[in-house]
């Protein structure tokens, strides 16, 4: 008599005869082999943009990165050439040592025309190496990437624009400290407590000038300016929320609530010589952003205990024409004049950042309003008319 066999359920394991577990058959089984392909597919997407950056892998490297043998790599690799990963061996610049390698037209082509990879390769190119690139080697590999997604004949473009395309900015003294941008842009992504040590370049409060510095009407002060000038830096250590940041002025600032509980702060990353994060998270503020904090600033320092004033300038017909070409602030409003004057508007809280813009223009340039602001001006050209008779005379 023969024997009924007798079958699993579907979704449920079953054993064969040597013992091994198979899953059953149905939606289940088929979750599992799914599971694993999208995890083999995610593996081989993250290995391949390891091996298109300028740093690419060896087997040992991607053994010990995911905890696997290295023959667990050898079928990696070749799992990558089945779904047409061009995946190559060559030996490394820096070190000579073997590594992985992809062309990444051959996993991800960007049909891109001449402008959009000017936007996305030559702009970045250009700035490398300047204050407004927080992580180079991030930045360095993300061209190196693009650049080598492009068609052709659009890279070729690209190559006869060498020496012909430029970004001029000014380049800061000092850069931020490494891992410094990728820390704090962690923070802010998880709310997290940062712990630094921050350099403030001014001295301690009483020491000779800093009072003076600290109020002055000449040149805009520094976010930390209340901590006077001129004597040897010194290293604070100190925990902040970090809430933003944002690029102004050839540098990199974080806004930040510094614990605890003295209140919103901005620092220049380029100060930061250490910067760890803490287990510790905080609570955003609902609503908050850069914009609305930053609203009634010249540029970036926020004084709090400043009102927003209106701010009125008269510019005459030589640098009207510059002037329309530019938002300067978010308020601002432009009336044109007879004879091609313009009045300027706009509602600033603190003037230290704005009196240095207004003495830039010169005799071309008067304040209307307010009184405090127009006496400001009129002080320092004083100051400058003196300095200059005092020379004069020598």
């Amino acid at each position: 008599m023969a024997t009924k066999k007798h079958r699993a359920p579907k979704g449920e394991a079953t054993t064969n005869t040597r013992g091994r577990t198979r899953a059953g058959g149905g939606r289940a089984g088929r979750e599992v082999k799914r599971t694993d392909n999208v995890d083999m597919v995610l593996r081989a997407q993250e290995v391949a943009q390891l091996a298109a950056s300028t740093q690419p892998p060896t087997r040992q490297e991607l053994a010990k990165k995911y905890g696997i043998t290295p023959r667990a790599v050898n079928n990696l690799i070749n799992y990558m050439k089945l779904i047409r990963i061009d995946v190559t061996t060559t030996r490394r610049s820096s070190d000579n040592k073997l590594a992985y390698t992809v062309r990444v037209a051959d996993f991800l082509r960007l049909d891109m025309s001449v402008s959009e990879a000017v936007a996305s390769v030559h702009l970045q190119q250009a700035v490398l190496g300047t204050p407004l690139v927080g992580d180079d080697r991030a930045a360095a590999d993300s061209v190196h990437r693009i650049a080598a997604s492009l068609r052709d004949q659009v890279r070729a473009k690209l190559d006869a624009l060498e020496g012909r395309f430029a970004v001029r900015l000014l380049r800061a003294a000092k850069t931020p400290q490494n891992d410094a941008f990728r820390v704090v842009l962690e923070g802010i992504l998880e709310n997290r407590v940062l712990d630094i040590d921050y350099e403030s370049p001014y001295k301690a409060p009483g020491a000779a000038g800093g009072a003076k510095a600290a109020s002055g009407t000449g040149a805009a002060m520094d976010p930390d300016a209340a901590a006077g000038i001129g004597k040897a830096r010194k290293i604070e250590t100190i925990s902040i929320e970090p809430y933003g940041i944002f690029f102004a002025r050839r540098s990199w600032y974080v806004v930040a609530n510094k614990r605890p509980g003295a209140g919103m702060r901005l620092y220049k990353l380029a100060r930061f010589k250490r910067v760890l994060l803490s287990d510790t998270r905080f609570t955003m503020p609902r609503g908050w952003s850069i914009d609305s904090y930053l609203k009634n600033a010249w540029e970036v320092i926020v004084n709090p205990s400043a009102k927003p004033a209106r701010v009125v300038i008269e510019f005459d017909a030589k640098v009207a024409g510059n002037m329309v070409e530019t938002v300067w602030h978010p308020s601002q409003e432009i009336e044109r004049l007879p004879g091609g004057a313009i009045r300027f508007t706009a509602t600033i809280a603190g003037f230290d950042e704005l009196q240095p813009w207004i003495l830039g223009y010169g005799s071309h340039a008067r304040v209307v309003a307010p009184k405090e602001l127009r006496e400001r001006i009129h002080a320092e050209v004083r100051a400058m008319h003196q300095a200059a008779a005092r020379e004069a005379g020598e």
